[in-house]
């Protein structure tokens, strides 16, 4: 049983990494609505290398997502490319179990 399962009554979508063609343009699937928690938190993100990065905003969803896919939040137009966002981070989180619960996604 999800520990979180219960407050995820947003939708987002997640249009999923394909390729990357010899010119660096990206290709992706069409974009995918799944269920989520979305809360506006503004963190500061840094990495092991010492990089930083800040972001706006967290999803916490049952949905795996990568890196390289294109998420767009709730409210944004999935016909809009400027509107998708490139995930900063996304953590796993385990349940008292200590089997996987929900990803925490970082935009």
């Amino acid at each position: 049983m999800s520990l979180m399962g219960h407050r995820f009554v947003h939708t987002f979508h997640v249009a999923r990494w394909l390729s990357t063609n010899a010119r660096g343009e990206h290709e992706y699937s069409a974009p995918e609505p799944h269920a989520c928690r979305y809360q506006g938190s503004v963190k500061r993100l840094v990495a092991a290398d010492g990089t930083d990065a800040t972001s706006e905003a967290v999803l916490f969803t049952h949905v795996k997502v990568e890196l390289r896919d294109t998420v767009y939040p709730p409210g944004a137009d999935v016909k809009d490319v400027g509107a998708g966002k490139q995930p900063l981070r996304v953590t796993p989180l385990n349940n008292l179990d200590g089997q996987l619960d929900h990803y925490e996604v970082y935009l």
